[in-house]
């Protein structure tokens, strides 16, 4: 399995350059950059730096060169900046990057025609071709994950509270949030704001006394399981709904206290699997524990351990893999290395063609948002929307 997986990994464009046309790209050795926040939130940054490296160890087995370096962004822009300087000094090829300080660090690295991949946050003002013509992303956008929401839960009839934390993450929501209801605002009971590092009481009560009898919320994982806490702590048994950081593991970490607060919680994510099956996504998860070990989420179901799928690694591994195409044909990193990554195409992780659209550098269609709940501490996808119904659960439990 092991060799079959590493043949579909191989295959296409990058075989052709590593075979005989690009013998010189790879003999030096080339830096690919990540920058995240590796101390503040761990638990986004280490997948996608495993990601990287996971498709580095595998090209370089095919007769590649390449290096990765760590660099933290401390979740701070200034700082985030400051990194991808120092990677363009470096000599790097191409960044992957959580997003923080993207929307400036572009320049430093767009002179020196380096590609930097966001694999993360999905705010709309990060990507944009025209102004930012080095900049791909490949996670589900925010403008995808609200207009989802929106189809999804307005037909529901229920009043919805909107409610969204001060980080950069959470206030990109909002603004994509008030853009897909602008059109059913009789089904949005009020809008509020939640500290991303304070109690959420206040709003919480506002939020019940509006009428509201479901929560929409975009929040960091920590801000998210605090307003699950504050409302079930109370007994308001409304059902909650969140954008793609409900699958993040620190929600269940830190309702695990309380394992029903957290039962039925429900969110929007980038799905696992294809149209091939299962299949493909098992033998990348099971190429990435093998390097790394389980990703342990913290908490049990059923008795068993609960492991994270590597979704967040699959997204900065596909990135590496389109990133090494597009160098393997362009030759070297420049101006022709960008426009490289727009013309390029590879097998995905999760057995999906990936390739970046030319015309806004996006690798995840707003069609391929699905929607999951927590059951029994496992991500599950739902049965009342058409394409999550069709999704397989994938095994989550050692």
């Amino acid at each position: 399995m092991r060799r079959a997986f590493i043949a579909v990994l191989l295959s296409g464009a990058l075989v052709a350059a590593c075979s005989t046309g690009s013998k010189s790209t790879a003999a030096a050795s080339r830096l690919i950059v990540v920058n995240a926040p590796f101390a503040s939130t761990p638990s986004v940054a280490v997948p996608i730096a495993r990601g990287v490296e996971l498709a580095v160890a595998e090209l370089n087995r095919s007769g590649w060169r390449l290096r990765v370096e760590r660099m933290d962004s401390g979740n701070s822009p200034t700082v985030a900046i400051a990194n991808v300087r120092k990677a363009v000094e470096l000599g790097a090829v191409g960044v992957v990057d959580e997003g923080t300080g993207a929307d400036a660090s572009w320049p430093a690295a767009n002179a020196a025609g380096v590609p930097i991949g966001i694999v993360y946050q999905g705010g709309a003002s990060l990507v944009d071709l025209s102004a930012r013509p080095n900049v791909f992303r490949i996670t589900p956008t925010d403008r995808g994950v609200s207009f989802r929401l929106a189809e999804y839960l307005v037909p529901k009839g229920l009043r919805l509270a909107l409610i969204h934390d001060d980080s950069t993450y959470g206030t990109n929501g909002d603004a994509a949030l008030r853009a897909a209801f602008a059109r059913n605002r009789s089904s949005v009971a009020g809008t509020y704001g939640v500290p991303a590092n304070g109690d959420p009481a206040a709003q919480l009560l506002a939020a019940r006394s509006s009428g509201a009898t479901a929560l929409v919320v975009w929040a960091g994982p920590i801000a998210l399981a605090r307003v699950v806490r504050a409302a079930r702590s109370t007994g308001w048994a409304v059902p909650i709904y969140a954008a793609t950081s409900g699958e993040d593991p620190l929600v269940r970490q830190q309702l695990s206290d309380h394992r029903a607060w957290v039962e039925g919680l429900t969110f929007a994510y980038g799905r696992l699997t294809s149209e091939k099956g299962p299949g493909p996504f098992e033998q990348f998860q099971s190429a990435y524990e093998k390097q790394f070990g389980p990703d342990l989420v913290g908490v049990t179901s059923g008795g068993r351990d609960v492991i994270q799928p590597a979704d967040r690694a699959m997204y900065a591994f596909d990135f590496v893999r389109v990133l090494v195409a597009a160098l393997a044909k362009a030759g070297r990193r420049g101006p022709g290395l960008i426009v490289a990554m727009g013309q390029v195409e590879v097998q995905g992780a999760n057995g999906d063609e990936r390739a970046f659209n030319e015309r806004n550098h996006e690798g995840v269609v707003d069609d391929d948002v699905a929607f999951a709940a927590i059951r029994d501490m496992v991500i599950v996808p739902v049965k009342d929307d058409a394409l999550s119904a069709t999704l397989p659960t994938v095994r989550q439990t050692r």
